[in-house]
């Protein structure tokens, strides 16, 4: 962990560093979290022992941005950054990550863009056997509709090795969101997600998740912003007996400059 973070701080020197045309931008944030099935209890045949508890979640990070042509259509963006997650009763939920990641932005049209990334990982947890690092790609699509309304679609892919190949895992995420500004300071964000994760254990553990979300961000002051949101989730697996939902309120403050 501390060579990664020695590593990930040099890297952001040297691009901090590295051309004058060049844009940085810092961000933190916290977020507080409720949700109502947190230990993933199924639904069937009782909802008896399903338990909810409340988190928090930290992050702070630095994104780099500079242009690759005169045109200034396409860009090289950087970024690392670390979150961490405390619960209130499951402490052995409680876990910590950093990641890196680089790709390029290109504007293809006014109405059209895109932007690839790759990524790297390491994630602690209070398991040690669930300790990881990782690697994993997102490409992302956005058609700007009209000035306030834009539809992005979103293809993920991540595989995380553990330190117990059995919590070892891959899989792809599949996305679509939907975002209205409806006024300057005011932005909503709304879309659902689907992903399938497969373990490396014996026999082979799939899970599969659904996520419908909405979120609302209000800006506050220049640098200062206040989010609340709401996301329901459907969880299954090809283990009979095992399927479960649970909803998640969160309500966030970030600041960026």
């Amino acid at each position: 962990m501390q060579r990664f973070i020695m590593l990930a701080t040099s890297v952001a020197l040297m691009l901090v560093a590295s051309t004058a045309r060049a844009e940085v931008t810092f961000n933190a944030g916290a977020r507080l979290s409720h949700d109502s099935n947190v230990n993933g209890s199924p639904d069937l045949p009782s909802r008896a022992n399903q338990r909810s508890d409340t988190y928090l979640t930290t992050s702070a990070s630095a994104v780099y941005f500079t242009p690759l042509n005169q045109e200034q259509t396409t860009y090289f963006v950087g970024q690392v950054g670390a979150l961490v997650s405390k619960y209130n009763k499951f402490r052995n939920l409680d876990n910590s990550a950093l990641v890196g990641s680089a790709g390029v932005f290109r504007q293809f049209s006014p109405a059209w863009s895109g932007q690839l990334t790759g990524r790297g990982f390491v994630r602690e947890t209070q398991q040690a056997d669930r300790n990881a690092t990782g690697s994993g790609a997102t490409l992302e699509i956005k058609k700007q509709m009209t000035d306030t309304l834009w539809l992005k679609g979103i293809a993920d892919y991540e595989d995380a090795r553990a330190n117990l190949a059995t919590f070892s895992n891959a899989g792809w995420t599949y996305g679509l969101n939907l975002g209205y500004l409806p006024r300057k300071d005011r932005f909503i964000n709304a879309g659902v997600s689907q992903a399938k994760r497969d373990f490396k254990s014996a026999p082979v553990f799939s899970s599969k998740s659904r996520v419908w979300f909405i979120e609302g961000t209000e800006k506050l002051s220049k640098n200062w912003y206040l989010s609340l949101g709401y996301a329901f989730q459907d969880n299954d697996s090809n283990f009979a007996g095992t399927a479960y939902t649970s909803h998640v309120l969160s309500a966030g403050l970030s600041f960026s400059y």
